[in-house]
């Protein structure tokens, strides 16, 4: 199709730079925080569409691997918050947006974003699909120890007695080793994807930032 082609031979970083730039300031600001928290949905499923804009040999396989990742991934958080068997006691608040069984329907949509990217840069550096597939769970994990602060201060998610359990971290590694071997198997990932890696730093950039800030301000109050 003639308009991904353009799409994709344009450089489109610097614009996505730009908008979690602007996302950035708006989250710390105060005044306009709340807006920007209502639109936390929305910039994840756009940096999604982004992302698979840029994927090349489309398949029926490709499709209905990516499918089946959303929904696993929705359907494990579903099990989760509603048991705290999976990845421990915790609950979704507003700014991940509508829900369905006490689960925001973009978190299937966060685990297929994060499962492409983190496969695709971990394919850049190892052949071998087991490998890839560990040090992409591997770097899912240090993925969410960086967003778990903003993640609750933001109001996304919040876990009983404040702290996160480790058992979250362990059942991450493994869902997303799951994931990762069944999307790796099934020949999903493209490891030419350009915007795989821009967009999985771009995003660990900002959730810095906000940790930074957050931290900054328990400090300063």
């Amino acid at each position: 199709m003639k308009w991904l082609n353009y799409i994709r031979s344009r450089n489109i970083v610097p614009i996505l730079v730009l908008f979690y730039a602007v996302g950035l300031a708006g989250m710390i600001v105060p005044q306009t925080r709340e807006l920007f928290k209502l639109l936390t949905p929305f910039t994840l499923l756009l940096s999604t569409a982004l992302l698979l804009v840029h994927h090349q040999n489309y398949s029926g396989r490709f499709w209905l691997t990516a499918v089946m990742i959303f929904l696993a991934g929705f359907f494990v958080e579903v099990i989760g918050v509603n048991t705290g068997v999976i990845f421990g006691d915790y609950s979704y608040g507003p700014t991940l947006g509508v829900k369905l069984l006490n689960t925001p329907l973009i978190i299937g949509v966060n685990w297929l974003m994060l499962v492409y990217c983190t496969l695709a840069i971990a394919g850049r550096y190892l052949e071998n699909g087991y490998f890839r597939t560990v040090a992409a769970a591997a770097a899912m994990v240090v993925y969410d120890f960086v967003l778990e602060p903003s993640a609750i201060y933001f109001d996304m998610w919040n876990w009983a007695g404040q702290a996160v359990p480790l058992q979250n971290y362990i059942a991450w590694f493994a869902v997303a080793l799951l994931f990762g071997f069944t999307a790796n198997r099934m020949g999903m990932v493209h490891r030419e994807n350009k915007l795989a890696t821009p967009l999985v730093f771009i995003q660990m950039i900002f959730f810095v930032a906000l940790d930074l800030f957050i931290y900054a301000e328990k400090i300063w109050a």
